[in-house]
């Protein structure tokens, strides 16, 4: 991906960043680090560690989305924008999980830790997780600095739209170029696929194929639609098929699909 970062991200990847969050809150309270072990029952770490992993990870990825994008703007190299942001965002985070220990643990009720130990035990937590949440997760930021740190980031891309009588590629940013090869649906936008990267269009994919008018392709999924020239080959795997394009991109085909496929001449006959 190239856009620039988007700062709230969407449903979908709230949903899955916080069921990853879960997982490892349940490791953690398993293993009981930082004294925790002796704290209680595995069952009350366990709820402890979610709960602490929910409220770091809502705080500290949104340091790291607006570090990121802070650090386009600026012309700064990422990974120190974001260790510099997460590590004065530690201090109100310590403050507030301070005060949640405090209040979570029985024998510790309005007992709270000092502040450097709390401090430094957040940090120590935050800032590889951070880097890893960068690294490993794509938000679209490393996009971003390929595109150059001196590139100006295009204005709310994924919020732009089409001109009065445009057709949908009017939508798309210049450096997409105009060579469309599918549209993936995301909740309320549709994500354009080209050779040269993709975007997030506020639309609904309904809309955009209409848009498209005589585009040579077709619907090939309640959430995919695809152009023919875009298709490099058909791959199946069991009764499931899906159509790998120029890009490698492999794009579920539904099983209504397939008749209209085949009769369009884009599969074998059987």
């Amino acid at each position: 991906m190239s856009e620039t970062p988007s700062v709230f991200g969407t449903p979908r990847e709230w949903a899955i960043d916080l069921a990853v969050m879960t997982a490892i809150g349940v490791f953690l309270g398993v293993i009981g680090p930082f004294g925790s072990f002796y704290g209680g029952p595995v069952e009350l770490r366990i709820a402890y560690w979610v709960a602490n992993m929910w409220i770091g990870f809502i705080a500290l990825s949104t340091f790291v989305r607006l570090s990121a994008r802070a650090a386009i703007r600026l012309d700064l190299p990422i990974w120190f924008v974001i260790a510099v942001g997460v590590a004065v965002g530690a201090l109100p985070l310590a403050i507030a999980l301070g005060f949640f220990s405090a209040w979570f643990w029985p024998p510790n009720h309005g007992r709270l830790s000092p502040l450097f130990t709390q401090y430094g035990q957040t940090l120590a937590m935050s800032e590889p997780l951070s880097f890893a949440y960068y690294f490993l997760v794509d938000r679209g930021w490393r996009g971003a600095a390929k595109r150059g740190w001196n590139a100006a980031p295009d204005p709310a891309p994924a919020l732009r739209p089409a001109a009065a009588g445009g057709g949908f590629l009017d939508r798309l940013p210049p450096r997409l170029g105009r060579d469309l090869l599918c549209l993936q649906m995301e909740d309320h936008y549709v994500r354009a696929h080209t050779a040269s990267g993709s975007d997030l269009i506020l639309t609904p994919l309904k809309d955009a194929i209409a848009e498209l008018g005589a585009t040579d392709g077709l619907q090939v999924h309640r959430s995919w639609w695809v152009a023919r020239a875009a298709v490099a080959e058909p791959v199946t795997s069991g009764r499931n098929l899906s159509l790998r394009l120029s890009n490698g991109l492999e794009v579920p085909v539904s099983r209504a699909s397939v008749a209209k496929l085949r009769a369009a001449g884009w599969l074998r006959p059987t």
